[in-house]
Parts: structure tokens; sequence; C-alpha cells
């Protein structure tokens, strides 16, 4: 014993005699008879992944929701129960995080003003509907002037006979 120490110092704490969450994950897949490989290929987690995961370094995993699904997987493909180290873990790393609401994230969206632009295909539609009914139109009135021409003709007043200057004796030639 040392000046400045009590021998409560000496003694090793609970936390200490209890194996770290990678090392209760490779003694399972040890015992399990599994290679990294093995438990790769089963849960989808890359092998450097997983390899990290075992020496506790979770940093690679990508943030804590990830790490929590790795040890899950990796957990239940070792025969594990992943309830007791993902407790643990969101113990060691401040509990676990509240939800975010998603009505805030989408609210921002609401406040911005839309721009307007112009509705190009409804102004084309438009003009095209404008084309069609102009030689629609055209079409149809151009044909009643037509048929009402021919209807005064032949409905009006027979032309006066003039007499001919051919002698009488031969009938006049039609005409085509």
């Amino acid at each position: 014993m040392t000046l400045g120490n009590s021998p409560e110092d000496d003694r090793p704490s609970i936390e200490e005699d209890r194996p770290s969450i990678g090392r209760v994950l490779k003694q399972a897949r040890l015992s399990a008879g599994l290679t990294v490989d093995e438990v790769s290929a089963s849960t989808r987690v890359r092998v450097p992944i997983v390899l990290a995961i075992e020496q506790d370094d979770f940093a690679r995993s990508g943030g804590d929701v990830y790490a929590r699904g790795h040890i899950r997987m990796i957990a239940r493909r070792v025969g594990l129960d992943p309830a007791p180290l993902i407790e643990r873990y969101d113990a060691e790393r401040g509990g676990r995080p509240a939800p975010t609401p998603a009505a805030p994230l989408f609210e921002a969206e609401r406040i911005r003003p839309d721009a307007r632009r112009p509705n190009w295909t409804a102004a084309m539609v438009a003009a095209i509907v404008a084309v069609i009914g102009f030689v629609g139109f055209t079409l149809v009135s151009g044909g009643d002037e037509r048929s009402s021409r021919d209807r005064t003709v032949a409905e009006g007043q027979a032309p006066e006979a003039r007499p001919s200057k051919r002698p009488s004796g031969r009938p006049a030639d039609p005409k085509p």
C-alpha cells in the first residue's frame, strides 16, 4: 500500500470482472465453432466491422443505431440473447437516444414558399386546342358557305330565257 491510496482502490470493481461486449461475442463465436467469415456471411455485417466489434470498437459500425443492430445480429448468430448486450451497450454509451419526432423535420418544407413557375405543359395544350378549334371552325363555316351558295342558285329564280340568235330550225347546243 502506498501513500494516498486506500485498500479499496486496489480491489477490482464488478464492472472490470465482467468481460466486454466484444469479448463476449468473440467467445460465443469461438465456442460455436464459427469463423468471422461465416458470421459475416450469415449476418451480412462486413468482416472488418465484426472484427472491430469483437475488439469493442463500435465506431466502424456507423453510429449507435447500427452498432445495436450489429450486436443484435451477431449475438443471435452465435447463439446469445442480444437483449442484455444491447442494454449494456446503452448503459456504457449514456443510454438510448430519444427518438426524433418526424413532424419537425417536415415543418421546414411546409414553411418554405414554393417558387411558382409557369406551367408550360398546360400552355402547350391550350395552344393546340385553340389551333384545332380554329381549323375546325374554318372547315365547318367554309363548308356552310358553299352549300348555302349552291342552295340559293338551285332554289332561286330561274334565269330568263334569252332569244337565241340561231335559226329556229336547229336546236341550241347544250352547254356542258
